[in-house]
């Protein structure tokens, strides 16, 4: 008889009383046992075979352990700690100060990208741009366009780098001339001074809060929207270095000025959570984090308000309310080389 046939006719029965259980448990037992011996013998499949019967336990386990973590997140505004089963899960920050508390312990749990003799450090982001044209008329005319970046720097002294870019997207009057060059490649080349790629410069520095602060504030003194700039900056870097990136989200969260923005979405379309501060101009900036693992996902400036932006052509263009540039972090990796360069690749020194 069919094992499974006998299970479905078991659990369609009445509950049973214990004398009828026992019985019912004997006759199962020796009809198995008869359908077994009935069955041409063939390899054991070991605990494999199990698996179906165990894994309903432990779905059944995961329910209850998950509505716990429930019950323990919906009475944390500020998010549960990322080593408790349920954080992901829990109530959004109720601050900028609370989102940047959060990211920083992600961050901490994430490990720097270390290379070894003769890997690359590979990041890859999504860039929005703005490009600026003119029209028959003379009249200055806006294009966003949507690029992708890569980069490989050597962990070696003295091996070349190379920066790859490629426009992918456009989105205004701007004929495609102006922006498809297809893929543009630069090598970066040994020169006089060994140069630093990113991972020896941010190794540099501390992953102390206290002294990342003091570093920065040696260079920019005190006011929170140079600190903030320059910290950007940082962020926008240590995605190879998260343990650096821990410690800025720290030194963040003590400035004056951030705000939380609820319902913010980096250019990769990807949904999150910001920190942002009035820059003063008509622009806010932003740090962009998951919603729910707190990861750094990029950064970008939204125009809060008509604003003026001074071309490098020289004069100036009205900026509409509503225009966002920015990147987006798809990738930071290790690389055990470099890909095949464009013949049309152009070459510069690594600068010092």
């Amino acid at each position: 008889m069919d094992e499974l046939k006998l299970i479905e006719a078991a659990f369609a029965e009445p509950e049973p009383t214990p004398q009828a259980a026992a019985t019912g448990r004997a006759r199962f037992l020796r009809l198995a046992h008869e359908a077994q011996a009935s069955r041409p013998a063939r390899p054991r499949r070991g605990w494999a075979a199990a698996l179906p019967i165990r894994r309903v336990a432990l779905v059944g386990a995961m329910a209850v352990m998950l509505t716990g973590g429930i019950i323990v997140t919906q009475v944390s505004l500020g998010g549960s700690d990322p080593h408790t089963p349920g954080y992901l899960i829990a109530a959004p920050p109720a601050d900028a100060k609370a989102l940047l508390t959060l990211a920083a312990r992600a961050a901490a749990g994430q490990r720097d990208t270390v290379p070894s003799r003769g890997q690359y450090v590979y990041t890859k982001v999504l860039a929005q741009r703005s490009l600026y044209t003119k029209d028959e008329s003379g009249a200055t005319q806006y294009t966003k366009v949507l690029a992708s970046e890569e980069r490989w720097e050597a962990g070696d002294v003295g091996k070349p780098w190379l920066s790859r870019e490629q426009s992918l997207s456009a989105t205004g009057p701007a004929p495609r001339k102006y922006w498809d060059r297809g893929i543009v490649d630069i090598v970066h080349e040994s020169s006089r001074c060994p140069g630093k790629p990113v991972h020896t410069r941010l190794g540099a520095w501390p992953t102390d809060p206290v002294q990342v602060r003091a570093k920065i504030v040696a260079d920019t003194g005190e006011e929170p929207l140079r600190i903030w700039r320059t910290l950007q900056s940082l962020v926008r870097e240590s995605v190879v270095r998260p343990s650096l990136g821990a410690a800025l989200y720290e030194v963040a969260a003590g400035l004056d000025g951030i705000v939380l923005i609820g319902d913010a979405v980096d250019v990769a379309g990807r949904p999150g959570l910001a920190v942002a501060m009035d820059e003063g101009n008509g622009t806010r900036s932003e740090l962009i984090f998951d919603r729910t693992t707190y990861r750094y996902l990029g950064e970008r400036t939204v125009n809060i308000r008509d604003s003026q932006v001074e071309l490098p052509s020289g004069g100036e263009y009205t900026q509409k309310k509503g225009t966002v540039t920015g990147t987006a972090v798809l990738a930071a990796d290790l690389a055990p080389g470099l890909p095949e360069v464009s013949p049309k690749a152009s070459r510069m020194k690594i600068p010092c």
